[in-house]
């Protein structure tokens, strides 16, 4: 029998305020996001333009937290699955026991952000070109395969 599937929302990787989880997963034509598009193993996500990006809430749509930088991601690593990125948040911040307390609860996934001029999407949805320049946690991530367990 094999394992269960793991699950894609974000995780407490110890106790000093480390996260980690997947920013985006692979899909194809026939997985789609809610955006309709999907990333592939040949995306550009542009990881070695910087060596850390800001972990954000909403991607700074929330009207309390706004753009208060939660952390830093500094590192991320494509594997079989997606891209996995890795975050060390600033315990110091206020907001960060709040976020800590829905993460051991499974309520927080991540979603990528990037810019307008820096995204290529091709005509079947297929993102080509993505430079992340931001992780967001989020209860509401528009993929999502990202909030629950699958293979």
């Amino acid at each position: 029998m094999s394992a269960p599937p793991a699950p894609r929302t974000v995780k407490a990787l110890d106790a000093t305020g480390r996260i980690g989880g997947y920013l985006a997963v692979w899909g194809s034509a026939d997985q789609r996001d809610l955006q309709d598009e999907y990333f592939t193993p040949a995306t550009d996500f542009g990881l070695d333009w910087y060596e850390t990006r800001p972990v954000l809430y909403q991607h700074a749509l929330d009207d309390a937290i706004k753009t208060a930088a939660l952390g830093v991601i500094d590192t991320l690593r494509k594997d079989d699955v997606g891209l996995w990125v890795e975050a060390q948040l600033d315990k110091r911040n206020r907001y960060v026991q709040a976020v800590l307390d829905l993460i051991a609860r499974g309520a927080l996934s991540w979603s990528s952000g990037s810019m307008p001029h820096l995204v290529k999407t091709a005509p079947d949805g297929c993102i080509e070109r993505w430079v992340i320049v931001e992780g967001s946690l989020t209860p509401t991530p528009a993929e999502p395969r990202l909030t629950t367990c699958i293979p």
